[in-house]
């Protein structure tokens, strides 16, 4: 799979491909670069990974790297690990690192996880992130998966938009116990979310109101997404109606104490 495009800004031509061993040079050199141009606060966003780390998924051993290159340059990046089970995976830590209760998938069910996207900061605002993630939903072991998952720190506000915006669902939230800073837990099953038009809270922000959403995703079973008021970073969650329990007077309150 190789794919051309103009770049928004500079109008170079770019492709998107799928990486192989080759580039693992560049992928490392890629990482590091920006790892090291987001400030002290922020490098989470881009967690640091080892070389053996990519040489499996460049040699497709546990998945595959999507990459963008222009002028001859690696410039975004990202991983696309699995398939495997949601068991497995969350006993490898491919998606949280504590016990989070994951209501709307079961153990069995084969997923991916889509992990360490990088794009180079002098490439910014070119769409690299949504090209990639479009090119990685379109990869035959993403198509045939019942589920995939992310993993995103909730002050990376522009990263889980982007994934609620392409019909993913927060399903859970969680503080990381390694670096102690809060987590979303990202959903797309193949055949979408059912939700009950009942259910519902509106405008929660992700940061101030994040442990009610903890408590609202693990008791409740509800489902993130963009506020339909269409308010920037705000969130709205629902019921799921195949999975969640009723909109209890427990969640209410949860809701309402927030």
């Amino acid at each position: 799979m190789i794919r051309e495009f103009k770049l928004a800004k500079s109008g170079d031509t770019a492709h998107i491909e799928v990486l192989g061993i080759e580039h693992l040079a560049q992928v490392l050199a890629l990482q590091d670069a920006t790892r090291s141009a987001l400030p002290d606060e922020q490098k989470m966003f881009v967690l640091p990974q080892s070389s053996e780390y990519f040489a499996r998924l460049l040699e497709r051993r546990n998945g595959l790297m999507v990459g963008v290159r222009a002028n001859g340059q690696l410039i975004a990046q990202m991983a696309v690990m699995g398939t495997m089970t949601l068991e497995d995976a969350v006993t490898r830590n491919a998606i949280t690192r504590n016990e989070v209760p994951l209501h709307h998938a079961e153990g069995a069910d084969t997923i991916v996880v889509a992990k360490s996207m990088a794009v180079h900061p002098k490439w910014r605002g070119n769409e690299l992130s949504q090209r990639m993630l479009e090119a990685a939903l379109d990869q035959p072991l993403a198509r045939t998966a019942d589920h995939v998952f992310a993993q995103i720190s909730v002050d990376n506000t522009l990263s889980w938009d982007l994934f609620l915006r392409h019909g993913f669902g927060i399903v859970a939230a969680a503080i990381d116990p390694g670096d102690q800073k809060p987590r979303f837990i990202l959903q797309k099953p193949a055949l979408g979310h059912a939700l009950h038009t009942i259910a519902s809270i509106d405008s929660l922000d992700p940061s101030a109101d994040f442990a009610a959403i903890m408590r609202l995703t693990g008791r409740e079973a509800l489902i993130g997404q963009l506020d339909e008021n269409g308010l920037s970073f705000r969130l709205a969650f629902h019921a799921s109606s195949n999975t969640a329990a009723a909109w209890t007077d427990e969640g209410a309150e949860i809701a309402n104490n927030r």
